[in-house]
């Protein structure tokens, strides 16, 4: 069986090595995200892992259950509050060292946790020119995950669904239907709803593709 808690910490320390390697300016340019900033894209995933579940319940409250308003808000809180250099060692010290999971990381399962990071670390590399090969394990894992994880906050099974989705760089393929097809990770990005990666795929489902992705 896929050890998908591994892979994501895997990712968590790529990403403490790509905050390593920008300039404080690049926390604060434009990530997939729409309206995150690449800081934002970090405190949220921060918020995350280290708040405790009385601060979730709390913000819950706040946010009278509106879950993606919360976590636009408190991502934003979060990320706008600390430096670079504290992001940078909150990544390193809290997620990359010591695997922190408090409040809602204990929640969600780790082969989600594992798509959304990935995902989460592509938002920030593609604006800032940092791409990188991803590897070939975390790849496939991914991709294999795509049919399966719809979350309220976070999924890519509704946009996959009767399309056939094809991996050009690596040996997969998913689904009956029209195609898309092109690289592994262009497939992933789309599949999460990031439009930024269209141009990167063709097929005669890519219509269709972004037919959803505007809905």
């Amino acid at each position: 069986m896929t050890d998908y808690a591994a892979l994501m910490w895997e990712e968590v320390a790529d990403i403490a090595d790509l905050l390593d390697s920008i300039d404080d300016a690049d926390f604060d340019r434009p990530s997939l995200c729409a309206d995150w900033r690449v800081r934002d894209v970090l405190g949220h995933m921060l918020y995350g892992h280290t708040s405790p579940g009385r601060t979730i319940a709390g913000d819950m409250v706040r946010f009278r259950g509106n879950v993606h308003r919360a976590s636009f808000e408190r991502s934003k809180e979060f990320g706008g509050s600390h430096s670079p250099d504290e992001l940078r060692q909150l990544w390193r010290e809290e997620l990359a060292e010591k695997h922190t999971e408090r409040g809602i990381a204990k929640l969600i399962k780790h082969h989600e946790g594992f798509l959304d990071h990935l995902i989460h670390n592509q938002d920030m590399r593609r604006p800032l020119g940092r791409a990188r090969t991803i590897p070939e394990p975390r790849l496939r894992a991914a991709l294999d995950l795509l049919p399966e994880v719809q979350t309220p906050i976070f999924g890519t099974k509704k946009r996959v669904g009767g399309l056939r989705f094809q991996a050009t760089d690596t040996d997969w393929a998913h689904g009956e239907g029209a195609v898309v097809e092109g690289p592994g990770e262009a497939l992933i990005l789309a599949a999460a709803g990031r439009t930024a990666a269209l141009d990167d795929l063709s097929g005669e489902g890519l219509g269709e593709l972004r037919r959803r992705l505007s809905a």
